[in-house]
């Protein structure tokens, strides 16, 4: 195994993700380096400062992530490289699966989406209608405030979603009675005699009557 320089590597981890990629594992140091990018994306063009708080967690879980990985590495106890945070498991079947049963929602959120561009395009050519302290509060306030109040309305609405879970249809295990294990082999074989009885008597006599000879056949109408 080849050892990676010490201050390559302290170099490299100060970037997330880049001192698992240093180290060969390009799964792993991608998928920490899309976390921090898209906290960074989401927190800045939705001016949500306080989403930000999250970097630092996910800095520091990568920086010393790296270091983790490289004593595994040493020791020869390194897992298999595979990307974080479920993205390993989205192969092509799954994510095809997914679009076919969420194809609306999926559909709906790309179209909240492009109407929130074209929402901000529009106020950044009508930014200069808006004159006196009462146009520059009312720009602010539709520039910025709508926005990260659609937002923190939509949180609130997802924690209460997880919170009261969802409401499915009752278990079909409630339909089904409750198991009775059967009766003994005795008490069952002493019910059914009857029945068992008359049907084996019948049988017995149809069998006689096919199996009886010819001659006593004969006699029995000889008989007035």
């Amino acid at each position: 195994m080849t050892h990676r320089n010490g201050f390559l590597l302290f170099i490299s981890s100060c970037l997330s993700g880049c001192g698992q990629m240093y180290q060969g594992y390009m799964k792993r140091g991608l998928s920490l380096l899309l976390a921090f990018c898209l906290v960074i994306f989401v927190s800045t063009y939705f001016y949500l400062g306080t989403l930000a708080l999250f970097l630092p967690v996910v800095w520091l879980y990568a920086f010393f992530d790296s270091y983790a990985l490289r004593s595994q590495l040493a020791a020869g106890t390194a897992p298999e490289d595979a990307f974080l945070f479920g993205l390993d498991d989205m192969d092509s079947q799954r994510l095809g699966a997914l679009l076919r049963k969420r194809h609306s929602l999926i559909g709906w959120g790309l179209v909240a989406v492009g109407a929130y561009m074209l929402y901000d395009m529009l106020l950044d050519q009508l930014g200069g209608l808006f004159f006196g302290w009462f146009g520059e509060w009312l720009y602010g306030l539709l520039r910025y405030g709508l926005p990260r109040l659609v937002i923190t309305v939509l949180v609130i609405l997802l924690g209460l979603w997880f919170i009261r879970g969802p409401r499915g249809k009752a278990s079909i295990d409630d339909d089904i009675p409750p198991f009775a294990p059967p009766a003994s082999s005795a008490a069952g074989a002493s019910a059914a005699d009857p029945a068992e009885a008359a049907a084996g008597d019948a049988a017995s006599e149809r069998s006689a009557a096919v199996n009886a000879p010819e001659g006593e056949e004969a006699r029995r109408d000889e008989q007035p």
